[in-house]
């Protein structure tokens, strides 16, 4: 291709509209949970067009099923799956990145590997940033059985050495209830038990704090909530990160044509097109998720 016809072809995707698709890991009906799910997209669509930038589409998908204890390596994995199936469908659907869901990057390394569009992941994305703002992080997270599986992310990624030494992942009180409540404004309960643990993260030595949770952005925006009290202290809120991150991964794809490594010895070489085909029809994984 001549090179004039290089440019125009960038120009193009740089003014073509940017669709992004963020699978939150869970099903719209929320067994378990709560019967909030519609309400819920609504809210995340609303909140996720307010971080991206004008022009950028954010599509949020559900689960066909879910195994429902994420906290569980071998159920968990069974989700992995199903929302990497569901980005390599959003992949043929036209849609040029994904971000991961929930906030503790559960599959990530395996769907950054099988598609070619771009992947972020919450929780990568919000450590990279964290590093930016301040000296030692804290992460905050839903569940206790999140705990370890955060901790472990921290020793993969490396920043085991940026954050607070003494657990530096820790469950506060909270349940789905409470940010349904904090978000019809019945309750604070939800910002109460995050601000009281965060606070117990800075006594030991945090100057920002990860909130780890990926329904928690509407419920910050209604409340203005981004510092903790009166310490200075940021909250790193891992969607918005995510999706940013991944804005700024696809804008570079288009403009600067940079892309996941494809070396023999890269993490997240592409496997073949027709092996990856294959093993989703043989697991009768390869019909398209309504959500997509």
């Amino acid at each position: 291709m001549a090179p004039d016809h290089q440019g125009h072809r960038r120009d193009q995707l740089k003014a073509a509209a940017m669709k992004l698709y963020w699978p939150v890991g869970l099903t719209l009906e929320m067994p378990g949970r709560t019967g909030y799910g519609p309400q819920l997209e609504r809210l995340l669509t609303e909140y996720a067009q307010q971080i991206v930038s004008p022009g950028t589409q954010v599509t949020i998908g559900w689960m066909e099923k879910t195994s429902s204890l994420l906290s569980s390596h071998f159920l968990g994995m069974l989700n992995d799956v199903w929302v990497t199936r569901d980005i390599l469908h959003a992949q043929e659907a036209g849609y040029d990145g994904a971000i991961i869901g929930p906030h503790w990057d559960p599959g990530l390394y395996a769907a950054r590997e099988a598609a070619t569009i771009p992947v972020a992941g919450p929780l990568e994305s919000s450590i990279m940033l964290a590093q930016t703002l301040g000296r030692r992080f804290a992460v905050l997270t839903v569940h206790e059985g999140y705990v370890p599986m955060i901790e472990r992310s921290l020793r993969i990624y490396g920043a085991e050495s940026r954050a607070i030494t003494r657990r530096p992942v820790r469950r506060f009180g909270m349940t789905y209830e409470n940010i349904v409540e904090a978000l019809e404004g019945r309750s604070d309960d939800f910002l109460r038990a995050f601000t009281q643990t965060s606070l117990e993260c800075i006594e030991d030595g945090a100057d920002v704090i990860i909130a780890g949770g990926q329904l928690f952005g509407p419920v910050f925006q209604k409340h203005g909530y981004f510092s903790v009290a009166d310490t200075g202290v940021p909250v790193v809120e891992v969607s918005a990160c995510g999706l940013k991150v991944l804005e700024s991964l696809v804008s570079l794809r288009r403009t600067a044509r940079l892309r996941k490594s494809e070396h023999v010895n890269a993490p997240f070489r592409t496997p073949p097109a027709a092996d990856v085909a294959r093993a989703l029809r043989d697991f009768d994984m390869d019909h398209r998720s309504q959500y997509v």
